[in-house]
């Protein structure tokens, strides 16, 4: 049977235009062409802000169903619960069930809880869907400092007030350009750097938190260059800094599964 991956990865944008309703007959052909959008007066203020981020930013905390969609991510991973992530992403079949099993396993010895969640959210590429941007504060196992962490998932709606994260494979290439548009926002750009100075303060005030980022990042760079040198924890500050710590949401988005706790005590 085929698995699929799953993404903690969050939303989707549809830009909502006001037009005007001018029925002039000079304007006859102009006034087609812009009623083709729906027309400001029949939106709330609400979709309004959520229709248009570049004017309005990334609207915080906007939908209950998202922030309970979140939660239940969460509670998944800290539980490895495998049935419930499934649900997350709106899947009711077994195809793949026992492997995401044995990796939230893993995880779920390694991740304590998420803390001081907050969620940004922008409607998505088409209509019913959101891009979603999560901040958090990760308690690990036996280490006393909290990371923080930006992630993201493409939700959508369907039926109504019925949320699902969707998995990575079957974004189209369009949904995809949508949320790196949506990175690129202000309000993200400043979110993240101001998460990823918090981090580096983080990992450098708590050897155990600066040792398992170091495994992390030492992994991520033998997976890309099949190196296998140390990472100081000084390689790490600066890998953070540099580079963007917004992930998607996966079912396994660090390699958190071949990491034990108990090699950052020692700092191996």
């Amino acid at each position: 049977m085929k698995n699929k991956k799953l993404i903690m990865g969050i939303g989707v944008m549809a830009i909502m235009m006001a037009v005007s309703t001018g029925c002039s007959n000079t304007n006859t052909k102009a006034s087609t062409e812009e009623t083709t959008t729906v027309p400001e007066s029949t939106m709330s203020e609400e979709e309004k802000r959520l229709s248009d981020y570049k004017t309005y930013g990334m609207q915080k905390d906007a939908i209950p169903g998202i922030i309970e969609l979140v939660k239940a991510y969460q509670y998944a991973k800290v539980n490895a619960d495998a049935r419930r992530m499934y649900n997350v992403f709106g899947r009711s079949d077994e195809d793949g069930l026992a492997d995401l099993q044995t990796k939230l396993n893993d995880e779920a010895k390694v991740y304590e809880s998420f803390d001081d969640v907050v969620t940004y959210v922008t409607k998505g590429y088409e209509d019913n869907s959101y891009v979603v941007f999560i901040s958090s504060n990760v308690k690990f196992y036996d280490i006393d400092t909290k990371a923080p962490m930006l992630t993201w998932a493409y939700v959508k709606e369907q039926p109504k007030d019925a949320f699902y994260m969707v998995e990575n494979e079957e974004m189209t290439a369009d949904e995809r350009k949508f949320v790196e548009e949506v990175s690129k926002s202000e309000d993200i750009i400043a979110l993240d750097a101001q998460m990823r100075k918090e981090l580096a303060t983080a990992v450098t005030s708590d050897i155990q938190l600066g040792t398992l980022y170091s495994i992390w990042v030492q992994n991520a760079a033998t997976n890309e260059s099949s190196a296998a040198e140390e990472t100081t924890v000084e390689e790490t500050v600066e890998a953070i800094t540099e580079d963007s710590t917004v992930e998607s949401i996966t079912e396994s988005s660090k390699e958190e599964a071949d990491v034990s706790i108990s090699e950052t005590k020692s700092g191996n």
